[in-house]
């Protein structure tokens, strides 16, 4: 199951005793570990629950020796936790290591796990091997749990999931200004959804006045904000907003490949549309959230294929006369958008 599948599952307060955690999305593997030790030792207070929970590198630690530790019964009484991390074990390619596990001694508890302990195996990997009979034991009797990395297109279900929990409703147009400005960041994500909970209180409604107050500003949106400069032929508000960034610790050879890729989005936007691709289409296809895709789509008529071209061979030009050390950086931006907005 995935992760939104596995915490509506876990409110039910099933019974299962060991989870397998894989999967390449970090921040989502700590929010479920989180989750599955709050309702598993909910009847422990919150501040004893650390006592009751034990982790293990098994790039460091043997199987048996957590096997051996699962099975010890709780100093404190009561039930814990065990979490055994990096189980490369039931990949394809296991980790180079000088531990070695007798799997054979996991297979057996699983048919017999005692009734006080919870078993979490965590393998943070993209992929494990469904042939290995460790790995298909596991998936029987264990509640599989799958953090794949988030895809920019799915990022609509996890602000809607994100949303709900915190108990608060967002305007027209929150969502879109939240999502451009984080990306498929799921951790700054909840952040900003909690900063602005936070300001509205249990029940309250975000506005878009009060999301462009409080939503910190990611790269993604200054690369935007120097391409409308562009757009307008503006050279003094290019300039000006250059320095805003600068003061917010932006730095001009981050800002060249920021307007760099926001060019290179509208072009093959442009190029895209030629093709008849829609904005679903475009969004699968570049792997970009569809608000992405609709910006380029917004700004994509007032540039040409052949402009584009120019202006993203430009930032190329200064970045490498940046690295190169041939121009001042601050001098090479300023120029750059000079050269841009003169063209």
């Amino acid at each position: 199951m995935n992760y939104i599948e596995a915490v509506e599952h876990l409110k039910q307060k099933g019974k299962d005793s060991v989870f397998l955690i894989y999967g390449e999305e970090q921040y989502l593997i700590e929010k479920i570990v989180e989750q599955i030790i709050n309702v598993k030792l909910d009847n422990i207070d919150a501040r004893e629950r650390v006592e009751h929970v034990i982790r293990f590198e098994l790039d460091q630690t043997a199987i048996d020796e957590v096997i051996l530790e699962v099975e010890t019964y709780p100093f404190l009484g009561g039930e814990k936790v065990v979490i055994a991390d990096q189980a490369s074990f039931i990949t394809a390619k296991p980790s180079k290591t000088s531990v070695e596990h007798n799997t054979n001694s996991l297979i057996s508890y699983l048919n017999d796990p005692v009734d006080f302990s919870i078993l979490i195996l965590i393998a943070p990997y993209e992929k494990i091997d469904e042939r290995k009979k460790i790995t298909k034991q596991l998936k029987k009797t264990a509640m599989t749990i799958h953090c794949e990395e988030v895809k920019p297109w799915h990022l609509d279900k996890w602000v809607e999931h994100m949303i709900k929990s915190y108990h608060v409703v967002f305007d027209h147009g929150v969502q879109d200004l939240l999502i451009s400005e984080t990306g498929a960041n799921l951790s700054i994500l909840e952040k900003e959804i909690e900063k602005l909970s936070l300001n509205v209180g249990e029940g309250g409604k975000v506005t878009l006045d009060i999301a462009k107050a409080l939503i910190s500003h990611q790269g993604n949106t200054s690369g935007l904000k120097l391409v409308d400069t562009v757009l307008t032929k503006d050279l003094q508000l290019a300039i000006q907003t250059y320095k805003d960034l600068l003061r917010l610790n932006e730095e001009p050879i981050a800002l060249v490949a920021l307007l760099a890729s926001q060019l290179r989005v509208i072009y093959q936007v442009k190029l895209l549309q030629r093709k008849g691709y829609s904005q679903k289409q475009m969004a699968q296809q570049l792997k970009l959230h569809p608000y992405v895709v609709k910006m380029g789509i917004e700004r994509e008529r007032r540039f040409t294929l052949n402009y584009l071209y120019y202006c993203i061979g430009k930032c190329a030009e200064t970045d490498q006369a940046i690295k190169q050390g041939k121009v001042e950086k601050n001098l090479a931006f300023e120029l750059l958008l000079y050269q841009l907005i003169n063209a």
